[in-house]
């Protein structure tokens, strides 16, 4: 799915997400890579126009620091086969914008590597942005994994319909079906969650316990994100 030749593709896809993304690849590790698209979420953010983020070096985007930055941050990703996260600060149309970024690796059947990223800008405002940044990433891999299940549901359905499978098989097919579709439904308990959740506004008199759960927080985030993490490579077919 992230390794279409497409770039059109590609940025449809990531035009169904209201997070922002981009992608970045480059044909061999001697080359630097340069930003191939972005999605709609990411142009409203950075202020840089879907259009004009369209197979463009990552050079003519940035001053020359913040582009070997930024270039040295893929690469990495890239060369060690890895998602990396971090937090940056870059030149934008809008003036200096800080940004957590995270990145993931897609290699390439021609061999060369395309670097899959998100990017949430951090404002002001950390506890709320934090809680924001949480809310988006699981509405984003959670909508992946429901989108890979179905994929995975469907293709299943059609072969035991053309008849492709024995009648046990068949029935085996249909267990697996019915998993996988209970799978779906926990991960839409989850973007329920999420949704109102994210409706909720701490108050003032309410922030001053914060400090209080952190640990607790930080910890329910790690373990968040590994059942996330556990999702997404599924749904990408790793083992």
């Amino acid at each position: 799915m992230f390794d279409t030749h497409s770039a059109d593709q590609l940025a449809a896809l990531f035009d169904q997400f209201s997070v922002p993304m981009f992608a970045a690849e480059r044909s061999s590790a001697q080359d630097d890579f340069k930003i191939i698209c972005t999605n709609e979420a990411h142009a409203k953010a950075s202020g840089l126009s879907t259009a004009s983020m369209r197979d463009i070096e990552i050079r003519e985007l940035l001053p020359q620091s913040e582009a070997q930055s930024v270039i040295g941050k893929y690469a990495q990703c890239a060369d060690m086969h890895r998602d990396l996260r971090y937090f940056e600060t870059l030149t934008m149309p809008k003036g200096l914008q800080h940004w957590d970024t995270s990145l993931q690796h897609v290699p390439l059947g021609s061999g060369g590597d395309r670097v899959i990223g998100t990017a949430f800008q951090i404002t002001s405002d950390r506890y709320a942005e934090g809680n924001r940044i949480t809310f988006d990433n699981i509405r984003f891999f959670s909508s992946l994994a429901d989108m890979q299940l179905q994929n995975l549901v469907s293709m299943f359905e059609a072969a035991r319909d053309q008849g492709l499978f024995t009648d046990d098989s068949a029935g085996r097919v249909t267990r697996l079906c019915g998993i996988c579709r209970t799978v779906q439904r926990s991960v839409e308990d989850i973007k329920a969650a999420v949704r109102n959740a994210d409706t909720i506004r701490i108050s003032e008199n309410q922030k001053s316990l914060l400090s209080e759960a952190n640990t607790a927080d930080d910890l329910m985030q790690e373990l968040g994100g590994k059942t996330l993490r556990a999702l997404f490579e599924s749904a990408r077919g790793k083992t």
